[in-house]
């Protein structure tokens, strides 16, 4: 190409667009282009009428016309001037299509960067003016009558200058075509010189063509000829030295004066950087780099399509959330490049399960979303969920470790559950929250009462953000007995909500929003912060020997600066540090077990008092028992409820206090709220019991004169 100007009609009604194509261009200095914008169909058929323009970039969608008959109307209106389309729509069918009736190029909006852009353009009014020049050619060599051996230094001088393979095949017979001509440049492309090709068949230069290719290619040289129109294929050729070249044939049937197609002229244009380029920007911007599955924008990108395609044609698909169960205990236990191989391997299995049709997406961590475009029912989806559970019954060999995982998914079906990406997502991820509250390893479907619950969940969660400084908080104290001396000896500090509008929360509706949002640690220091200034005012009235407890959740147990925490509000409240109990689950000690028995001899160090809380719902073994330093064990309600009815119960009760003992550890009965409950418990040389048959959890105010009263002494009566 001489020119090293060229003037763009870019027909784009959306503002915002067309400043971000000028913005490309004109930071381009070879060539340099000036713009020039139509924002409507018929305005941009009218300006290519007054001449001048080398290129035009089509956007489909317009105030007054939609899809391939914009492109068809522009093209038949001005077929001298190469049309790129430029559009949001992102369909191969139509790319296809557009393609096939003659447009250049379709990049897809967003996809594309100045280089790309730039090189598309150019490559486009280069086969434009190539195929212009070689059928003015042909056309004044049919009149005059002289063959191309006439003209042959002309016509090489010519297509010396044209950068692709051009090439002539000739019809010789029912289906049979020969490579009439083709130039030097095949060279490049194949590593051969033309006189290979030269009179030969045309499954010679289809040999060259990589096989999973070669359908493609024939298609649609067969197309062109059956109809007698242009085509346009993209298509990879084998090399000489082994590799392959992508290449983009442009090329069009020729017809005699009795409309029967002779010939057919085209060229060869080697692609094979531009695609590479555009594999590698396509790659940073649309994938996952540890997974190569499709990111988040692509992922929106392809479901918005879905839904489209699915209003159009009344049809419905599916969005799951998928998420891995335990996936943090996993990196927190065998650290992040073990969890990074897992998620690999995870996803791996996971594409496996799915069509090529379907579109998965890792979100962040072991989050997953996938996108089933065409579900014909409800059913369909559960099934593909169903199989996807069971694709996690085998284990995942990572670097010598045999990992066993599981995960919960949600799914949301559309229209119903969503018209929009940001809906259908949201609910999905609704639902899959659902089914780990019931128990993991399971789906669940989105519904109306989810979306409530998710409704009442946000308001929550916003509310409890501003419930510290709003001092919304209370804490409660349930006194313990101990039986060994008949006396009140502590009590647990729990955490109450009095919400201005929504009244008194419980703790089991607050306490998991807290751990996932990270609040619980604001408000778990508040908590030993509020209890030890407190247990200080109650030294101060005669109490010294009366202990608090305070629960330590699993995630703030695990916080960096948990420990240097506490030994600072012991500093601060002035309390012996004796008197302070700190309550953890079974199975927060169970986690990171070096980690955890590191913080809990630091704290044992302190001076501190250690209890297992809800002891023998989780997997402690004597060993870990013997190693943690321990105070206390507190067997969890679930058991003492039946104890006096149920004979195992009355057996696991007993078994766990001998063991304690042999063990030097107390233990406490929790949830005692009968006499009967009271008479095993002590039969049974229970140490300690809380419950309502002593005491309810009772405010800060009335904590003194219950310490003062002979409850204590009423109970054990």
């Amino acid at each position: 190409m001489e020119k090293k100007s060229f003037k763009v009609l870019v027909v784009e009604d959306d503002p915002n667009y067309f400043i971000l194509v000028n913005e490309r261009l004109s930071q381009n200095r070879d060539p340099t282009f000036e713009l020039i914008r139509s924002k409507h169909m018929q305005s941009g058929i009218e300006r290519l009428g007054e001449g001048g323009i080398d290129v035009v970039l089509l956007d489909l969608m317009l105030p007054d016309s939609e899809g391939l008959n914009t492109f068809l109307s522009v093209h038949k209106a001005c077929p001298s001037v190469p049309v790129i389309i430029l559009t949001s729509l992102d369909d191969d069918d139509l790319a296809a299509q557009s393609i096939a009736w003659g447009a250049q190029d379709y990049l897809t909006k967003g996809s594309f960067d100045r280089e790309l852009l730039v090189k598309s353009i150019c490559y486009a009014i280069s086969r434009n003016q190539s195929q212009a020049q070689l059928q003015k050619y042909y056309q004044e060599n049919e009149r005059s009558k002289r063959t191309l051996q006439d003209k042959d230094e002309r016509f090489r001088s010519l297509v010396s200058n044209i950068p692709g393979a051009v090439y002539r095949y000739k019809l010789v017979g029912p289906g049979e075509w020969k490579m009439e001509f083709i130039s030097d440049v095949i060279r490049d492309i194949t590593g051969l010189p033309a006189a290979e090709f030269m009179g030969q068949s045309i499954a010679t230069y289809f040999e060259k063509v990589l096989p999973q290719d070669l359908l493609l290619v024939q298609d649609a040289f067969e197309k062109a000829v059956r109809e007698g129109a242009l085509f346009s294929v993209d298509y990879r050729v084998r090399h000489v030295n082994g590799d392959f070249r992508w290449v983009h044939d442009h090329g069009r049937a020729v017809r005699d004066e009795e409309g029967r197609v002779t010939h057919v002229d085209g060229v060869i244009s080697d692609t094979t950087e531009r695609t590479k380029e555009k594999e590698r920007f396509n790659q940073l911007v649309y994938y996952d780099a540890l997974t190569n599955l499709p990111n988040r924008d692509l992922f929106v990108d392809r479901l918005d399509q879905a839904i489209q395609q699915a209003r159009r044609k009344k049809e419905s698909g599916a969005v799951l959330a998928l998420d891995l169960d335990h996936f943090k205990r996993i990196n927190d236990t065998l650290g992040h490049p073990i969890g990074d191989q897992l998620i690999k391997a995870v996803s791996a299995r996971l594409v496996k399960m799915l069509f090529d049709s379907d579109t998965i997406t890792r979100i962040s961590g072991g989050a997953f979303i996938i996108l089933l475009p065409r579900v014909a029912k409800t059913k369909d989806a559960e099934n593909v969920a169903n199989k996807l559970l069971t694709a996690f019954k085998s284990p995942f060999l990572i670097n010598e470790h045999e990992l066993f995982t599981s995960c919960s998914i949600g799914i949301a079906i559309f229209p119903n559950d969503g018209e929009t990406s940001d809906i259908l997502i949201k609910n999905a991820d609704a639902a899959m929250h659902i089914s780990k509250e019931r128990g993991k390893d399971r789906f669940q479907l989105f519904s109306s009462s989810i979306a409530n619950n998710s409704f009442e969940r946000l308001v929550l969660e916003n509310s409890l953000r501003r419930a510290l400084e709003r001092k919304e908080f209370r804490l409660y104290y349930q006194p313990q007995l101990d039986l060994r001396t008949g006396k009140t000896i502590g009590a647990e500090a729990l955490i109450r909500w009095q919400h201005p509008d929504l009244g008194f929360i419980p703790p089991m509706e607050f306490i998991p929003i807290a751990e996932e949002t990270g609040l619980i640690h604001p408000i778990g220091e508040w908590v030993l912060k509020t209890a030890c200034e407190q247990k200080k005012l109650w030294d101060q009235q005669g109490f010294q020997s009366f202990r608090i407890s305070v629960n330590l959740s699993a995630r703030q147990f695990h916080y960096a600066n948990l420990v240097d925490m506490v030994g600072d509000t012991i500093r601060k409240s002035g309390i012996d540090p004796k008197c302070l109990d700190l309550e953890l689950t079974e199975s927060t000690i169970m986690d990171r077990l070096e980690e955890t028995t590191q913080t809990l001899r630091r704290l044992k160090n302190m001076g501190a008092h250690i209890s297992i809380d809800d002891f023998g719902t989780g997997y402690s073994s004597l060993m870990y028992l013997k190693t943690f330093p321990i105070d206390t064990i507190k067997i969890d309600k679930s058991f003492v409820d039946d104890v006096t009815t149920n004979s195992d119960d009355q057996a696991i009760t007993q078994a766990i206090i001998s063991m304690a003992h042999s063990l030097k550890l107390d233990v406490v009965a929790e949830g005692v709220e009968t006499k009967e409950q009271l008479e095993i418990m002590r039969s049974q040389s229970c140490d300690i019991i809380q419950g309502y048959l002593f005491s309810k959890p009772i405010p800060v105010d009335d904590v003194s004169p219950f310490l003062l009263s002979d409850i204590a002494k009423k109970t054990l009566a």
